[in-house]
């Protein structure tokens, strides 16, 4: 007889854990700069002072950029999200169609070989966002049923980009489960689609520090009374302080997990994680990261290797 698959606030408590780390991480980091920050600030002041720049023209400068930044954003939206009919789904309908052929449903292991699950028992998402004086938005939702992750993350810096950081960084999570009746190994094969697009833009200037990132993984790891090691799959990474490209994101891609010893009757819970994180600095910037409305991120099933 099985045992109940772990209750959700645990696991709900297990992936926090890791967003929680890096989070605190980032805001260390931010705080111990923000004092140098300020007096770099300071001293680019004086310096433009006594070359006999207004200082005030960076302030109707920056809220150019900003405004046609701004603008910008609303264009994208028109521009990138798409309609449901617009999407090209051929290659998910022919994996669907793929999955039927499949013992799909099949997720305990009797012996060595393959065995796939289709429906993620658990989603979890988190948002985070760290702002001084810019814009910045971020949402998430999972769908169970769709096998989908909705992640968006937008951001848009404000100021000369040196004492200013405005950054969201989102985390959305889906948890399958394979449940091997003998001891052995286990190792998850994770294919996934992702349908979205991104704008990354920045304008630096002999004054200013203005920069833009956008960055996108996946990462995947198991369970089973421990976590095994994490395996990141860097998707999609754009950063630089003149920069201006934008596009849809729509590729198909495959991730593996570490192996991970196994006992028997006892459930294995796979982690199939994506994080999105957008930073910009100073007055018209922009990054974007939109897996949201009708695009998504999905995960069609996982397949435990048992051995």
């Amino acid at each position: 007889m099985k045992e109940s698959l772990p209750q959700i606030e645990w696991l709900d408590q297990e992936a926090e854990k890791k967003p929680e780390q890096e989070y605190a991480e980032l805001e260390s980091s931010i705080a111990n700069s923000r004092e140098d920050r300020k007096k770099h600030e300071a001293e680019m002041r004086e310096v433009a002072a006594a070359a006999k720049l207004r200082t005030d023209a960076f302030e109707v400068e920056g809220k150019q950029q900003s405004e046609h930044a701004a603008q910008m954003a609303v264009e994208d939206e028109e521009t990138y999200a798409p309609s449901s009919a617009e999407i090209d789904d051929t290659e998910i309908m022919q994996q669907l169609t793929i999955e039927q052929n499949l013992e799909i449903q099949t997720v305990t292991g009797t012996g060595p070989g393959r065995y796939y699950d289709s429906n993620p028992y658990h989603g979890w998402w988190r948002v985070h966002t760290h702002n001084e004086g810019g814009v910045t938005t971020g949402n998430a939702s999972v769908s169970l049923a769709a096998r989908r992750m909705r992640p968006y993350a937008h951001a848009r810096g404000d100021g000369t980009g040196i004492s200013d950081d405005n950054d969201v960084t989102t985390w959305t999570k889906l948890f399958f489960a394979f449940w091997p009746r003998q001891n052995g190994h286990v190792r998850a094969y994770v294919p996934y689609f992702t349908r979205g697009w991104y704008r990354v833009r920045a304008n630096d200037g002999f004054f200013t520090s203005k920069e833009a990132c956008v960055d996108l993984d996946v990462n995947v790891r198991l369970h089973q009374n421990y976590w095994g090691g994490n395996v990141k799959d860097n998707v999609f990474r754009l950063s630089d302080d003149n920069i201006n490209r934008s596009g849809r994101i729509d590729l198909n891609r495959t991730l593996y997990s570490g192996s991970l010893p196994v006992g028997a009757n006892k459930w294995v819970i796979c982690e199939v994680e994506v994080r999105t994180r957008v930073e910009t600095e100073g007055s018209g910037s922009i990054a974007t990261l939109s897996f949201r409305g009708s695009d998504y991120i999905f995960v069609p099933w996982v397949r435990f290797d048992f051995s």
